[in-house]
């Protein structure tokens, strides 16, 4: 048998028993362009993929994938009727797939290993942004014109004044008060979840300039969830 043969009897080996080690054999990748993570089957020998990134375990080819792929496409998700609608499961499996299989030290070659590490920051870049609410939404922002800064305010006075009352008692909090600090976490969440929940509709209906504010909000929301999650980590 040659070489090329054992490795990916090896290969299909791994793939159907998770528990065993990868292989540790190489191939070289084929120069060629990959034009859309639609396709299903390979460029060079027309193998079907083994996951929706350009990287072909059945001829050991790997191609580059063109900048305008959106993240949802890279996974195969779904984008419309709404791209904030996102299965998590199943990114998170897609996710672990695509890694399996643009891992730099599949590939022998250096500018195999190149563009393997630059498929797998392109995932990893992907994956975390449609884990979160508040960079998804970012992220829909961005590829509808509107950019969101750190700088980014909001003219709703009342929320403005509820953020700064909870960051005082954060801040003033003793150890005495933590059930104080917890009740805040409490109701802070809620007002998450009810905002993505308002998210997701109004990416739905693309009333663009009303998603930056929520987003705004939201980001709010989370900074006070993470500062007083602090306070309790270090209140133990």
């Amino acid at each position: 048998m040659s070489l090329r043969a054992t490795f990916k009897a090896a290969f299909r080996l791994s793939t159907q028993a998770p528990a065993r080690p990868r292989p540790t054999l190489k191939s070289i990748s084929q120069p060629r362009y990959y034009s859309t993570p639609a396709q299903s089957r390979c460029p060079s020998c027309s193998q079907p993929l083994p996951s929706k990134i350009p990287v072909c375990t059945s001829c050991w080819s790997i191609f580059p994938i063109p900048p305008n792929v959106s993240h949802h496409a890279l996974f195969g998700l779904p984008y419309d009727p709404n791209p904030f609608n996102v299965h998590l499961a199943t990114l998170k499996q897609r996710f672990r797939q695509a890694q399996a299989v643009c891992h730099p030290d599949t590939w022998a070659t250096k500018n195999a290993q190149d563009l393997a590490h630059s498929l797998s920051s392109r995932v990893n870049e992907a994956y975390q942004c449609l884990m979160r609410p508040l960079p998804r939404a970012e992220y829909i922002l961005e590829r509808n014109g509107i950019h969101m800064s750190e700088s980014d305010q909001i003219e709703d006075l009342e929320f403005m004044s509820e953020i700064m009352e909870a960051r005082e008692i954060i801040d003033d909090a003793t150890p005495q008060d933590r059930s104080q600090v917890e009740q805040l976490v409490q109701d802070n969440q809620k007002s998450i979840e009810s905002t993505v929940e308002e998210l997701g509709s109004l990416i739905e209906k693309q009333e663009w300039p009303k998603v930056k504010s929520v987003a705004i909000r939201l980001r709010y929301l989370e900074g006070i969830d993470r500062a007083a999650k602090l306070w309790m980590d270090n209140h133990t």
